[in-house]
């Protein structure tokens, strides 16, 4: 049976929700705490089919699609109309439920996608000469696109310099050397603030329901495209994946 809310939370829930980027810590807590309780009950097909432990993903919903904790603060909420709208704030669990499965039907929809490749994630050497095979089948990817090694390296170090310092770091560290303790490991020895947020907006970590054309509006995204001509889709993974390898490789050193 789904748990309902009374009438006191689901006045609160839709006065949090139509300011909830400006919310205090306590109030995001009392947001959390109204949402996850009414999502308990919740068992949309699509977490089944997702193979992910249920409390993590609700936990990436109440993060991304509830609190927006990921969006940029210095830009206009960019949810659809329907979701700006007064009317469009959830006042009961069967609304939040609702919200819940799209959400999770977005993720089903880029998981093909992320199976090829989890652009944004950590990945090792081990892995990439795994996913890339010989070395000429890596080179061949790469002169589809008219580039070579030498000239994707060149772009890569005029990338690296290009990025303002914490962004930098980030990378450097948490991309190219794969520093203990990972990107917030390397946010917290460099006090670097909002560092999740620049990492997303940066390229290093992508939304879990992301699709590729959003990849390419992050600033790893819009150099492999812009600047490289590789469009992100899944026929140019493999040049992908030696940009970054090569990427990762002069991260490490700069």
């Amino acid at each position: 049976m789904q748990e309902t809310l009374s009438s006191e939370q689901s006045v609160e829930l839709v006065g949090l929700w139509r300011r909830r980027q400006t919310l205090a810590p306590d109030e995001m807590g009392r947001m959390y705490g109204i949402v996850g309780s009414a999502l308990k009950a919740c068992n949309p097909p699509e977490l089944q089919v997702l193979g992910e432990g249920r409390q993590e993903l609700v936990a990436q919903f109440i993060y991304v699609k509830v609190l927006r904790l990921d969006a940029d603060p210095d830009e206009a909420d960019d949810a659809p109309d329907r979701e700006r709208s007064n009317h469009s704030a959830p006042s009961s669990s069967f609304a939040l439920c609702a919200y819940f499965r799209r959400y999770l039907i977005d993720c089903t929809r880029a998981s093909s996608f992320r199976r090829k490749l989890s652009i944004g994630d950590q990945i090792t050497e081990a892995q990439l000469e795994d996913r890339l095979g010989a070395d000429d089948d890596a080179l061949d990817a790469l002169a589809e696109h008219g580039l070579s090694g030498a000239a994707v390296q060149l772009a890569a170090r005029a990338f690296i310099a290009a990025l303002p310092e914490p962004e930098r770091i980030l990378l450097c560290e948490g991309f190219g050397r794969e520093a203990a303790g990972g990107l917030s490991g390397v946010a917290s020895r460099h006090s670097i603030a909002s560092y999740h947020y620049r990492a997303g907006r940066l390229g290093l970590v992508h939304k879990r329901e992301g699709l590729p054309a959003d990849y390419a509006r992050t600033t790893l995204g819009q150099w492999i495209t812009q600047t490289l001509g590789i469009a992100i889709e899944a026929d140019n993974m493999g040049a992908i994946l030696q940009v970054f390898k090569i990427l990762g490789a002069e991260a490490s050193y700069a």
